[in-house]
C-alpha cells in the first residue's frame, strides 16, 4: 500500500504496468481514467503505484437510484420569485402616490415646467420681460454683439497699441518677459519689477510666477453690465441699432449658409429698437 511516508526508492522500483496501446477507437473515458489491469485495478495518472478498485456492494445501484434527487429551480422561476419579491418591497417603500396613475393636470403641469426650463437661455423668453426692465432687455442685447457696434469698431478694445500696456505695467512696478526667457531671468530687477508674460490669446492679460492673472486692460470703457447700466435708454439704442445694422451686413457678405431666417429676425429687432429710440427722446431727462 502506497502513502505519503513510502520512500521514493520504493515508488521507483515498484513494477509498472504495460502501456495500453491507443488509437482512434478508444474510449474517451478509458484516456480519462487510465490504463485498466484485467485482474480490476486501474493505475492513476502520475503514479506507478498500483490501488485495488474498492468492491462494489450489492445492492448499492439500486439504492443510488431509488435515492431522490433535490427538484432543481428553472431560472425563469427563480427569477421571477426575485422580481414578484422586489416588486413587494418596492411597493413597501415608495409612497403611496407613487403608484398612482399621473393625473392630466400634474401631466400638463410638467410639460409646461420643462418648456419654461427650455427658453431659460431664449432672449424673448417670457420670465425675462417680467424680471427684467427695458433698460436691462438693451444691455443683455448689446453684450451679445458689442464687438459689432461702431464706437467698438472705431476704437479698438481692449487698445493695441504696446505703448499703453508698456506704461501700465511701469505703474503696477511690472515687467514683460518673454516665454524663452522666462526661466533664466530674475524674479526681480533692479528697480524691483516683478516678471510676467502676456497671454497670446488675449490682450493685455498678463500671469506672474504665482500664476496670477493680471488684467491691464482699461476698465472705464470696458463693454460690461456695469458700464452699459451706467449710459442712457437713447445711447443704449443707438449703439445697439449700430451692432444689428453691422452683424446683418457681416451675415449677408460672409455667411456661406442660408440667412433668410436671421435676416429676417435681425431687421425686426432693428426696427423694434428704433421705436424704443423715438420713445427713449421723447422722454423727459
Amino acid at each position: 500500500m502506497v502513502d505519503e511516508d513510502t520512500p521514493l526508492s520504493v515508488l521507483a522500483a515498484a513494477p509498472r504496468l504495460p502501456a495500453r496501446k491507443v488509437d482512434d477507437d478508444t474510449p474517451l473515458s478509458v484516456l480519462a481514467l487510465g490504463s485498466t489491469a484485467k485482474n480490476g485495478t486501474v493505475a492513476k495518472k502520475g503514479i506507478d503505484a498500483v490501488v485495488a478498485a474498492p468492491p462494489k456492494k450489492p445492492g448499492a445501484k439500486a439504492s443510488a437510484a431509488g435515492k431522490k434527487r433535490p427538484r432543481r429551480e428553472s431560472p425563469t422561476s427563480s427569477s421571477s420569485s426575485y422580481s414578484s419579491d422586489s416588486d413587494s418591497d418596492d411597493r413597501g417603500l415608495l409612497p403611496a402616490r407613487s403608484r398612482k396613475a399621473v393625473s392630466k393636470s400634474e401631466k400638463l403641469k410638467m410639460l409646461k415646467k420643462r418648456a419654461t426650463e427650455d427658453m431659460l437661455w431664449e432672449e424673448d423668453a417670457p420670465y425675462k420681460k417680467k424680471d427684467r426692465s427695458n433698460k436691462e432687455n438693451l444691455v443683455a442685447s448689446l453684450l451679445c454683439r458689442w464687438w459689432y457696434c461702431d464706437e467698438y469698431i472705431n476704437n479698438d478694445w481692449p487698445p493695441q497699441e504696446e505703448e499703453y500696456y508698456q506704461a501700465e505695467l511701469r505703474r503696477q512696478k511690472l515687467r514683460k518677459v518673454t516665454i524663452q526667457e522666462w526661466e533664466w531671468l530674475p524674479e526681480e530687477d533692479e528697480q524691483g519689477r516683478r516678471k510676467v508674460y502676456e497671454l497670446s490669446e488675449f490682450r493685455g492679460l498678463f500671469r506672474n510666477s504665482s500664476g496670477d492673472l493680471i488684467d491691464l486692460r482699461p476698465k472705464e470703457t470696458c463693454p460690461c453690465y456695469n458700464n452699459f447700466m451706467k449710459k442712457d435708454n437713447a445711447t443704449l439704442c443707438r449703439m445697439l441699432i449700430s451692432a444689428y445694422k453691422n452683424q446683418l451686413k457681416d451675415l449677408l457678405e460672409n455667411c456661406r449658409y442660408r440667412t433668410d431666417k436671421l435676416a429676417k429676425d435681425l431687421k425686426a429687432s432693428i426696427t423694434k429698437v428704433k421705436h424704443m429710440l423715438q420713445e427713449a427722446e421723447k422722454a423727459p431727462k
